[in-house]
């Protein structure tokens, strides 16, 4: 009998335990879920997570801040003399450099050696076209309310992204990886339970190669006939690069149905072009109203996109399946399209092109295959554009 008693009164303090450690942490819970909200902003991305960036040129791990951007922890608040934001893409971004070395921190560092005490926050989205710049800006000019806005434009990729917006290609179902049984509903009472505490660290540890290796057979498998061709057509390292999870599928994607890519946003008479002028124009008039609602200043410039900048280095781009002609090299149309937009939508707009053209190639200013600024290109780009950012932060 006293066993039996002993027992019982062991279940029952076993049970009052762990109902108590259970409501405890429901309630740290809640109490941290307020701070975590309080003190973190969903900006672009989910705040305080980490991805490693894989390819067969790089490997890096990307930090995104409390804040949900890719930069270093700076509070809501404006804590220096000038604050500039700069949205953009994965050029901005830093796609396959480390911060430090993204060109947005190099010229950053730069101009507050040079005692202008500023900070430049680095709003970069990877595939992020002038349609996701307008929602950068509306998630992020009320909130941090800077003193000037830079978007950065990326020649020709920009204007296709609009043009062919609204193309019905095929969408292949990306196949996720499953859970067992017992996983899905442990997580399912894991996340009523203790829901912040699982946001914060369900999003920890991202593998960009590991999800480009899930997307590529899928890819592969919806690509018609003709595109399935130009496929089997292209460089061998591309293909196993595509299919090793080392190159992001979705470059190959627009190869295979797009191998004019780099040429048709040249053509200024061609009507698509012009409607994508005008889409653009418009974008960048909803990011001047967001900035005359906040005070600040607004101004665009062009990043200089491989086939235009240089020859030598435009040829890998070949091995993807674009058609690129030697002639384009050298074209300001690449940047003309974005100065009619901005001309179109009355914004200050600047080009710093002539100065890759010129460059010195002593080393890539971008990944071969890649495609994106390498560490030289990311210098060169904070080179040229520091003497605008000086020029508008001095007369402000």
């Amino acid at each position: 009998m006293n066993f039996k008693n002993s027992l019982t009164a062991k279940l029952i303090l076993a049970t009052v335990s762990i109902s108590f450690i259970v409501l405890l942490l429901a309630v740290s819970d809640r109490i941290y879920g307020n701070y975590f909200a309080k003190n973190t902003k969903e900006l672009i991305y989910p705040p305080c997570t980490k991805a490693r960036h894989q390819s067969s040129e790089f490997d890096i791990t990307v930090k995104i801040n409390s804040l949900g951007v890719r930069d270093y922890e700076y509070a809501i608040t404006k804590k220096k003399k000038h604050r500039v934001a700069v949205i953009g893409d994965s050029f901005t971004f830093g796609w396959g450099v480390n911060l430090e070395e993204c060109w947005v921190k190099i010229l950053e560092k730069e101009l507050n050696v040079n005692g202008l005490n500023v900070e430049i926050l680095n709003l970069g989205k990877g595939g992020a076209s002038p349609v996701d710049y307008v929602q950068t800006a509306e998630k992020v000019i009320p909130v941090l309310k800077p003193d000037f806005v830079v978007v950065c434009a990326l020649q020709a990729n920009d204007l296709h992204q609009l043009i062919h917006a609204y193309d019905s290609l095929p969408k292949p179902e990306i196949e996720q990886p499953k859970k067992s049984y017992i996983s899905e509903k442990s997580s399912i009472l894991m996340n009523r339970l203790i829901p912040n505490f699982m946001k914060r660290l369900s999003v920890q540890n991202i593998s960009i190669s590991e999800q480009w290796k899930r997307d590529a057979p899928a890819l592969l498998e919806s690509f018609p006939g003709e595109q399935r061709l130009r496929f089997d057509w292209l460089d061998e390292k591309v293909k196993s690069d595509f299919k090793s999870g080392l190159l992001n599928p979705w470059l190959i994607h627009q190869a295979v149905y797009y191998p004019d890519y780099f040429s048709q946003p040249l053509d200024t008479a061609d009507l698509d072009v012009v409607i994508g002028i005008s889409a653009m124009a418009d974008c960048f008039a909803k990011i001047k109203q967001i900035c005359s609602a906040n005070n600040a200043e607004l101004m665009i410039i062009s990043v200089p996109n491989l086939p235009y900048s240089s020859k030598d280095e435009m040829a890998s781009l070949k091995k993807y399946g674009f058609t690129i002609p030697d002639s384009i090299f050298g074209k300001l149309l690449a940047d003309e399209t974005i100065k009619l937009a901005a001309a179109e939508s009355e914004i200050e707009f600047y080009s710093v092109a002539e100065n890759f053209r010129i460059s010195k190639k002593e080393n890539n200013l971008y990944f071969p295959f890649d495609g994106h600024f390498s560490k030289e290109g990311n210098k060169l780009f904070a080179a040229s554009v520091k003497e605008i950012f000086e020029r508008k932060i001095n007369s402000h």
